[in-house]
């Protein structure tokens, strides 16, 4: 024998913290989602099985903040990326949990000058450190690794993986993009293959972004 319950709002005792509540048409959470609960997960995957997808930057310049993109050499977190997620906030307070991953490769050997990063919309989410400057390098999140110890051939990839906790500040019923960013000091720096590398017919892999939401 089956049984139902039907409600509109989940509720405690004394009716001051509500956990769910339904519209009519979608449930909703409420403020008195236990904390650091995930209340969603967005997503976007680049490259997959089936998916015939790549991307190759090229003319890049030294020093400058880029959207990692299918295409293209603008700099500036306003560009179109290749693995961007858009979010609403759902409860004021939150805080997105935000990973990635990258598969590709960096030409002219300027790995250990590169580092990647965050966009919330056009703010970039880097390190806060202000000492030495932070000297001759770029702030970041997560600098890209050598799949190979040898120099830049063009046909080994490099890999990075990276996750950033962003206390947002922004209100629910807003939404958030957040993209994949990557800069680098090397002067040297000229072009980024994503899932492939620069000699096509290599090794080729997937990349992709995951955001989070944490209830406060």
């Amino acid at each position: 024998m089956s049984s139902e319950i039907k409600v509109n709002s989940l509720q405690d005792k004394t009716g001051t913290r509500v956990l769910a509540s339904d519209s009519g048409s979608a449930w909703s959470w409420g403020s008195g989602v236990p904390s650091g609960s995930i209340v969603q997960v967005q997503f976007h995957q680049f490259g997959g099985l089936g998916d015939n997808e790549s991307g190759a930057m090229t003319s890049l310049g030294q020093n400058n903040n880029y959207v990692v993109q299918a295409s293209g050499n603008t700099s500036g977190g306003g560009q179109t990326g290749v693995v961007d997620v858009t979010i609403p906030v759902t409860i004021t307070g939150s805080k997105m949990w935000i990973q990635s991953q990258w598969f590709g490769e960096l030409v002219q050997d300027v790995v250990q000058d590169s580092v990647f990063f965050l966009w919330r919309n056009t703010t970039k989410l880097a390190s806060g450190y202000t000492g030495g400057s932070p000297g001759n390098g770029e702030t970041g999140i997560m600098a890209p690794s050598r799949t190979y110890h040898e120099a830049h051939v063009g046909s080994t990839p490099e890999v990075c993986f990276l996750q950033y906790f962003d206390t947002h500040g922004i209100s629910a019923g807003t939404t958030i993009t957040y993209k994949l960013g990557f800069a680098s000091n090397s002067t040297s720096i000229s072009a980024l293959y994503t899932n492939r590398t620069e000699g096509d017919g290599n090794e080729v892999g997937v990349s992709s972004l995951c955001v989070m939401e944490l209830a406060p």
